[in-house]
């Protein structure tokens, strides 16, 4: 165990209603040497309605055993008797455990994580804890051909993610989740563009938010930390995968993203750290790989300039 965690970040797990999903990722967190050092909280999110009620009966009940006997620390499960649906959920409960602990370590019910996931995040927390610019500490990293001939453990880009990430009260507290200045975002062409160049995607994503089509805490977060200039660190060799593309998720369909996850080895007996400076290539590198498409400003503009004829 290093030496250089002075203390473990909580865990902050998010299940709704697959009681399978949970049970495999609390049992890779399980494998982290970390656990028995570390708090974890469940937080089980309510029923939308008679339709899903059974199954997340099932994972509220799991989750109220599990906190009995566990190798963990501690266990506090935290289950809503009403749906708050994820961005709530994700919003209201990390602000709990950053402000009463000062930083967190968040993972969704559909991450496998490695053995050496938990060393990695609290090591990241440790080392970059006094450093501004750094934003967020993540766990995933895409299979990107770059990083087969990188040499160093870790890289810095941009652009936060959600798949499986940590962060520190101060950088949390920010956050602008209620006062997102949509209509500043979509009046500002080069604003657009410059959110977009972190990753194909993302402007549709804000533009969906603000007509309410989708309740999404994780573009607001990355379009936070992108306004900020704040950089998020990364895993040359990824510390999770998620096991969600089988369509028993909400956001995520079946056959969209098995291609970004890639083999797993666990992280090297110690990590090197790097200054908090962008890799350009591997940030221009990450921003190519999701997908290919025009991006949605200038999908707009062409519908637009359409209908005007």
């Amino acid at each position: 165990m290093s030496e250089t965690i002075r203390k473990f970040a909580p865990v902050a797990v998010f299940a709704y209603n697959r009681v399978d999903k949970l049970e495999n990722c609390i049992k890779h967190l399980e494998l982290c040497q970390e656990a028995n050092e570390t708090e974890l909280f469940l937080f089980c999110d309510g029923a939308k309605g008679d339709k899903d009620r059974e199954r997340v009966r099932k994972v509220q009940e799991y989750a109220h055993k599990y906190s009995g006997v566990n190798p963990f620390k501690k266990v506090t499960v935290c289950a809503q008797e009403n749906n708050k649906g994820l961005a709530a959920s994700i919003i209201s409960g990390v602000t709990d455990v950053v402000n009463e602990y000062g930083r967190v370590v968040v993972v969704e019910d559909d991450l496998v994580v490695l053995p050496s996931f938990l060393r990695f995040m609290n090591e990241g927390l440790e080392y970059y804890r006094e450093n501004e610019k750094c934003g967020s500490i993540c766990a995933f990293s895409y299979p990107l051909k770059q990083l087969e001939t990188y040499d160093k453990d870790v890289y810095f880009t941009y652009k936060a993610d959600c798949w499986g990430w940590a962060t520190w009260a101060d950088r949390w507290n920010n956050a602008e989740w209620a006062d997102t200045d949509f209509e500043e975002y979509l009046g500002d062409l080069k604003l657009r563009r410059r959110f977009e160049s972190l990753e194909a995607g993302l402007d549709r994503l804000m533009y969906l938010q603000y007509k309410g089509r989708i309740d999404s805490w994780a573009v607001r977060w990355v379009y936070y930390l992108f306004r900020q200039g704040q950089l998020s660190l990364y895993p040359t060799g990824s510390q999770v995968i998620n096991d969600g593309f089988d369509g028993s998720g909400t956001h995520i369909s079946s056959g969209f993203g098995k291609r970004f996850n890639s083999s797993l080895s666990d992280g090297p007996a110690m990590f090197k750290w790097e200054d908090c400076e962008v890799n350009e290539e591997l940030a221009r590198a990450c921003a190519r790989f999701p997908r290919r498409f025009l991006p949605f400003y200038i999908l707009e503009t062409v519908r637009f300039m359409l209908k005007r004829k």
